[in-house]
């Protein structure tokens, strides 16, 4: 699984020039992952040894990642202060 990964993180760095920061795997994948990381004890450790946040969702048929801008959002915060 942890090969596996790499290739779509290393595949993805190649086409888009950035590092994938989002993880999108089933309930079945995911315990695959923690089988290959016995030693991580929640989501949170094993997100941060892979350097992205993990998504946990039905639809994934397969992992796969993608990026999203670390402050996605945060402009729409700003935008409310001022038309308040």
């Amino acid at each position: 699984m942890l090969s596996f990964l790499y290739r779509l993180v290393e595949n993805y760095h190649r086409e888009h020039g950035l590092h994938p920061n989002l993880l999108y795997v089933n309930q079945w994948h995911y315990r695959k992952l923690l089988e290959c990381l016995p030693e991580m004890k929640n989501q949170e450790e094993v997100s941060r040894f892979l350097m992205m946040q993990i998504v946990i969702s039905p639809e994934s048929a397969h992992p796969y990642v993608a990026w999203l801008p670390t402050d996605a959002g945060g402009h729409l915060g700003r935008e409310r202060e001022r038309i308040l």
